[in-house]
């Protein structure tokens, strides 16, 4: 039976790897070996009490560790509370002598620097450059890679794991996993060979890497081939499912795969047992898969109950954030789909101040330029206006699509609500644009069919012009 690590490397095992961890402690050592395991390969150790419980111990037995440190303050001021996550960093860095610090570590510093001021397309370059410098550094290999799936910097995706996989060999920590990002890269780059290739590759090395199988899940349904998503999945749910911490966004892969298929039972099946128990901790990440799933069926003329209703109380909670377009963009459609003008109201006077103020970064950028619009549109697909929302999600769904953060898959409902807003406008003009994002987001994803679900909506729209 195949299993996750559990023997870490300590300072002779990192000697070989030229990365100067910069402590005198063994078993902190392995501590940051075992913290960075359960990050890259999404589960949780219990014998360390999981990720947090493994950092916290690193730290406590070398508090100065500064790689074990600066790893903390990357997840703090990427995944949580950025006001609190500051704050800790700010009196981190007052106890630090930077002078001492060697060349990897004042990479690594710049780093979280940049995510302290929410310049992710900063962090990303400099991850990277750490990267090609030292390509057995894990943190900034994963850091610099999904940097680039947050940003929309899509060739990052392919071009992070490709500049390092040379340097890895098969009997290496992460040989399979640096395949598997390479998998994924290739995949939304529209290079489905080489995806799969790499994908295969990652899968034999390590049959426990959760990311691997979901990019192999990306590269059959960038290709309009939702039976072999399906296939790929139950083939290695026995491996995916250990990794807990990811295999909630891998069953909607295979529930979107159902809804392609016609396969709707199937889909809610999926949803009500794995699905629904995620999203109900209110993390806008397995909400987004809910959320999304939902309203592809809903766009596919199914009815889903009232399930979303749960969902949209939850995204309330988060319409002040603006972390992530691509997050308040399913909070928008989600109070849509309920019928809850009130917060989609109060998500835009929020966005709105959100633009006017002081916060920086990329998704401030996307924001500014696509945000206000977007919710906008879908707020009035929500209230039946479908020739007004046609128009406005018009103007800035193209935009959205290339900057947005998320994969193809991901941001495909946003494609999806415009094609529906257009459909039910059932205006002549709005009907051609619909076949046109159509024909052009088969140009993107290099295929010449349209998946299932795409297809029964390109039927509806030929037979709109049938009646003219």
């Amino acid at each position: 039976m195949v299993n996750f690590r559990s023997q870490w490397r300590d300072l002779a095992g990192w000697a070989p790897y030229n990365l100067p961890l910069g402590t005198a402690s063994n078993q902190a050592a392995k501590l940051y070996d075992a913290t960075l395991d359960q990050l890259v390969y999404y589960y949780d150790d219990p014998t360390f009490g999981g990720v947090g419980g493994a950092m916290q111990r690193m730290l406590e037995e070398d508090p100065k560790f500064v790689a074990g440190n600066l790893l903390k303050h990357s997840m703090e001021l990427f995944v949580t509370d950025s006001a609190g996550a500051r704050t800790r960093f700010d009196k981190y860095c007052n106890t630090l002598d930077q002078e001492q610090l060697h060349d990897w570590e004042k990479k690594h510093l710049a780093a979280v620097r940049c995510l302290y001021h929410e310049d992710l397309v900063g962090a990303m370059n400099k991850y990277s450059e750490i990267a090609l410098k030292y390509p057995h550094d894990t943190h900034s290999v994963s850091f610099g890679y999904v940097m680039g799936l947050i940003n929309g910097h899509t060739s990052n995706l392919r071009d992070v794991p490709l500049s390092v996989v040379d340097q890895y060999k098969p009997h290496m920590p992460y040989y399979g996993l640096v395949h598997g990002k390479l998998c994924f890269g290739h995949a939304e780059m529209g290079e489905h060979e080489q995806a799969e290739r790499a994908g295969r590759i990652a899968l034999e090395a390590f049959p426990l890497d959760s990311w691997a199988v979901h990019a192999m899940a990306h590269t059959f349904e960038n290709q309009s081939k939702p039976a072999e998503v399906i296939k790929i999945l139950e083939e290695t749910s026995k491996h995916w499912t250990r990794g807990v911490n990811f295999s909630q966004h891998i069953h909607w892969h295979q529930a979107g795969a159902h809804v392609q298929l016609g396969e709707y039972e199937a889909a809610l099946t999926i949803y009500d047992t794995h699905m629904e128990k995620c999203a109900r901790a209110g993390d806008v990440f397995p909400l987004s898969d809910a959320s999304s799933l939902l309203m592809r069926l809903k766009i596919d003329g199914q009815k889903t109950g009232d399930r979303e209703k749960m969902l949209a109380e939850l995204w309330s909670k988060h319409n002040d954030e603006f972390t992530s377009l691509f997050y308040d963009g399913h909070s928008a459609f989600t109070a849509a789909m309920v019928g809850d003008t009130t917060n989609l109201d109060k998500l835009l006077d929020n966005m709105r101040e959100y633009i006017a103020g002081e916060r920086k970064g990329w998704n401030k950028l996307v924001t500014t330029k696509h945000g206000v619009l977007l919710v906008e549109g879908i707020k009035l697909m929500g209230e039946g206006d479908y020739s007004a929302a046609t128009d406005k999600l018009t103007e800035c769904i193209p935009g959205v699509i290339k900057m947005m953060h998320g994969s193809k898959a991901q941001k495909s409902v946003f494609s999806l609500i415009l094609i529906h807003c257009a459909l039910m406008s059932g205006q002549k003009e709005h009907l051609c644009i619909a076949e046109q994002h159509m024909k052009e987001l088969m140009e993107w994803n290099k295929v010449s069919t349209l998946p299932p679900l795409q297809r029964r909506l390109w039927d509806k729209i030929q037979y709109q012009h049938s009646k003219d």
